[in-house]
């Protein structure tokens, strides 16, 4: 039961005091993060995709030109082979193409993800300074206005209540 109304006692202040702003705005970096560490994954796998396609087509072309460079002395197996690395040729400058376009997609998408945790950190730095400007200046009105309390009540103890006090002890002793 003390811990929930410090709960609650906690959430109130924060409220009042403009922390709890701060709070989603932490929330909103952490999340964010999480997205944008997900998309660099994607980013590299897609990378690693396209390296693949360009390795295999490479290849691909390699065999093709071994072949042509011996176009004069083909066998019946070379014709069917050179068939097949053509077809196989053409699926992979399809799969290049689309690897290409999907690393370029994560490369913008981390860009941009990129650019919109900097702005949330950026955002929660500003709100977090603006909150201890406002702690600190509360702090020091708050210190001021004690030490005014303190000197007012010095002031009052040394002119009322101490005179009221030896007058007090005069009149016993004179009795």
């Amino acid at each position: 039961n003390t811990q929930h109304a410090l709960n609650i006692a906690s959430k109130s202040l924060n409220e009042l005091t403009g922390y709890s702003v701060i709070e989603k705005l932490k929330e909103k970096v952490i999340q964010q993060e999480k997205e944008f560490v997900a998309t660099r994954q994607r980013l590299a796998s897609a990378k690693l995709a396209y390296e693949e396609a360009v390795a295999k087509r490479s290849a691909t072309q390699r065999e093709i030109n071994e072949l042509l460079q011996r176009k004069h002395q083909w066998s019946n197996d070379d014709v069917m082979k050179f068939t097949e690395l053509y077809r196989n040729e053409h699926l992979n400058e399809k799969m290049l193409t689309e690897a290409k376009e999907e690393l370029h997609k994560y490369e913008k998408q981390v860009e941009k993800e990129y650019t919109e945790l900097s702005k949330s950190i950026m955002m929660r730095y500003h709100e977090e300074q603006v909150w201890s400007d406002k702690i600190r200046s509360a702090s020091t009105y708050g210190t001021i206005a004690l030490m005014t309390l303190n000197i007012i009540l010095f002031i009052c103890v040394q002119t009322i209540f101490e005179p009221r006090k030896r007058q007090k002890l005069a009149e016993k002793f004179e009795e």
